[in-house]
């Protein structure tokens, strides 16, 4: 039985597949579909049912197969990737928010560059580079436990400085 199927797969998986894609033009559509109509050729050999003129019937087979699969509403609507979704914004933020925030972004621009070099430079680099601090550390040629403790200095200058703007650090 096994060889049967194996030696049947091997003369018709290509025409098979040929059927399911001239129905949906897709590349993993057509692969599915056709292992779909191959799995139930197999079904059919385990269950004892003859299956005379395999090649006509299993075509036949992928043809329904692709057009069950082009009249789903996944195939109609289709999907996107869960990136493009993450990108999508589902609620608009309104022009007055947009504004306040970029106003307060300049705000805050103004502000770090109050402060000294040395502060700016780690909070730069721990969270605008996303360093971390084993990685500040061996840069500027400190130790860990320094660059723990500059960054805790430099977020308390700048949490003072932001104090007056209403903006807190968590």
């Amino acid at each position: 039985m096994q060889d049967k199927f194996l030696k049947i797969y091997a003369l018709c998986r290509n025409e098979v597949w040929l059927a399911a894609y001239s129905r949906c033009f897709n590349f993993e559509a057509a692969n599915d579909l056709t292992q779909e109509a191959f799995m139930r050729y197999w079904r059919e050999l385990t269950l004892g049912n003859v299956v005379t003129f395999e090649r006509s019937w299993l075509c036949k087979v992928v043809r329904n197969l692709a057009e069950d699969y082009c009249k789903s509403s996944f195939y109609k609507y289709g999907t996107m990737a869960p990136e493009v979704f993450e990108k999508l914004d589902s609620h608009a933020v309104p022009p007055e928010i947009v504004f306040e925030q970029a106003e307060l972004f300049c705000k805050i621009n103004r502000t770090l560059g109050e402060l000294n070099s040395k502060d700016r430079q780690i909070l730069e680099m721990r969270y605008t580079q996303d360093c971390r601090i084993v990685e500040i550390a061996k840069q500027l040629g400190l130790k860990s436990a320094a660059v723990k403790m500059r960054l805790f200095r430099a977020r308390t200058r700048l949490a003072h400085f932001l104090k007056p703007l209403g903006v807190g650090l968590n």
